[in-house]
């Protein structure tokens, strides 16, 4: 028993700092994620996904999604993938004694991953991305580790390396990767027992790595026409540029230390020193670097982003004196988006409302860019709230046709649509939400206003939006 305290201790430290830091710290963060998504369950979506690499992982990663609705479930949800993962990284490397820290290095990465998301989940579909991800590499590392307990069975090593490139069509790159781990065990494995169907299955393996994916584009049909980084199909749909690399790192760092793991592992002769006190103290300065990163990647999260997440949560909920009051406890300037919904909060407290003149920022990049902020957290909610519900809709329209159906655009869509008499409109989009997990209790209150239209006048603040229509809320006037 005393030897397993370790690493008792060991994964408790991470739930529980993985918990706080999610859960806890960022837990309407998460929430929000769930609002800019929506799982649609059926087999016609399901189809949707699987056209592309990977499109099994994006699929469940967008179901799982809806347990963000709770933050501290979907922490949960999150923290045992991670736990998966970091046992089958243990099974895969045979990591034990010292070196077990190392198993939370991939989980680490996930964690960041998400901490590093923000604004860029508003412009982008990969709305699983929270989830999807973490579950590619589990499959991945689950594949290793399979690779790692045949090594006794006649082979069965070089099977599984030869099948992995073929399953490209439904994992994409998480196919792709433990292939090349495989291929490359095998490769170092034949030089040491000189075995040449060995060498023959490694250097086939890694062939159809190559090719599986060019045969993949070139002749199955409802594929995206579109080839570049082919071999990077399945993860998230980012481009390679400087204002993405800061969400390519953690994945890009997985991979490579999944990589680093199964050189070591090949080698038996190292695992001799997995008790050594340099592995000892290397595995847990990295274990720690793991925490600091992560802290590092939420220290750096806008808080003026954050600002304005709560500021239209607390919207949603029509408690328009918690918006002054987010406004206040604001120790970044404020940014144009944040004034102009404190104005609006300010117009439905009858308070005085403050000038918005000269405090448009210029765009920063493709991800940081306020007019992202402007288009999903001012064009539709503002102009839903001072009545102008065609604009509204127009925005919140466009916004779910370019970046896919979303809860939160979708609610927009319905509530512009009944109050503007728009009834069948509305039920159409509101039947979207009914089939959702959590957004149905939502639904099913519009669903009384859409079958009894006498009683919209009561919806809350009903009198006091048609009041504003007037009004100059974005210019503060």
């Amino acid at each position: 028993m005393k030897r397993h305290i370790p690493d008792i201790v060991l994964t408790s430290l991470f739930i529980l700092f993985s918990f706080w830091i999610l859960a806890v710290k960022n837990g309407f963060m998460l929430r929000w994620y769930d609002e800019m998504s929506l799982f649609e369950p059926g087999s016609d979506s399901l189809r949707q996904f699987l056209l592309y690499p990977g499109g099994i992982f994006r699929f469940a990663g967008t179901y799982l999604t809806q347990l963000l609705y709770y933050p501290a479930l979907g922490s949960c949800v999150l923290i045992f993938i991670w736990l998966l993962i970091a046992w089958l990284t243990k099974i895969a490397f045979r990591l034990r004694n010292a070196s077990v820290p190392l198993c939370f290095l991939v989980p680490f990465c996930m964690l960041v991953s998400i901490l590093h998301l923000d604004e860029a989940y508003l412009n982008f579909e990969s709305q699983g991305y929270v989830f999807y991800n973490s579950l590619g590499f589990t499959f991945s590392l689950a594949v290793i580790a399979l690779f790692s307990t045949a090594r006794r069975t006649s082979m069965a090593q070089e099977a599984i390396a030869i099948i992995l490139p073929l399953l490209y069509p439904v994992a994409g790159y998480f196919a792709l990767l433990p292939a090349i781990i495989c291929s490359i065990s095998l490769l170092i494995s034949s030089i040491k027992n000189k075995k040449t169907f060995t060498i023959v299955a490694s250097v086939l393996s890694i062939l159809f790595v190559v090719v599986i994916p060019l045969l993949y584009y070139r002749y199955c049909n409802g594929t995206t026409v579109d080839n570049d980084y082919l071999y990077l199909k399945g993860l998230p749909e980012l481009t390679m540029e400087d204002y993405d690399w800061y969400l390519w790192q953690p994945f890009a760092i997985a991979s490579i230390l999944l990589l680093i793991l199964s050189l070591l592992s090949s080698y038996d002769d190292l695992l001799k020193f997995s008790s050594s006190k340099i592995i000892k103290y290397s595995s847990w300065g990295l274990f720690l670097l793991g925490i600091l990163l992560s802290l590092s990647a939420d220290s750096k999260k806008s808080e003026q982003l954050r600002a304005t997440v709560l500021m239209v949560n607390a919207i949603e909920n029509h408690d328009w004196k918690k918006v002054t009051h987010i406004m206040s406890l604001t120790k970044e300037s404020p940014n144009y988006t944040m004034c102009v919904l404190d104005n609006l909060a300010r117009a439905y407290c009858r308070m005085e409302r403050r000038s918005t003149g000269n405090m448009m920022t210029a765009n920063k990049d493709f991800r940081h860019n306020e007019d992202f902020t402007i288009n999903t957290f001012v064009d539709v909610p503002v102009n839903h709230y001072i009545g102008r519900f065609n604009q509204s809709h127009r925005w919140a329209t466009e916004n779910n046709v370019l970046y896919g159906n979303r809860a939160y655009y979708i609610k927009y869509i319905v509530r512009n649509a009944i109050l503007n008499g728009n009834l069948e409109f509305a039920k159409k989009y509101n039947q979207l939400l009914m089939r959702t997990m959590f957004h149905r209790q939502w639904a099913q209150e519009m669903n009384k206003y859409i079958e009894n239209p006498e009683l919209i006048n009561t919806l809350p603040d009903f009198g006091y939006l048609m009041a504003l229509r007037a009004e100059e809320i974005m210019r503060g006037e």
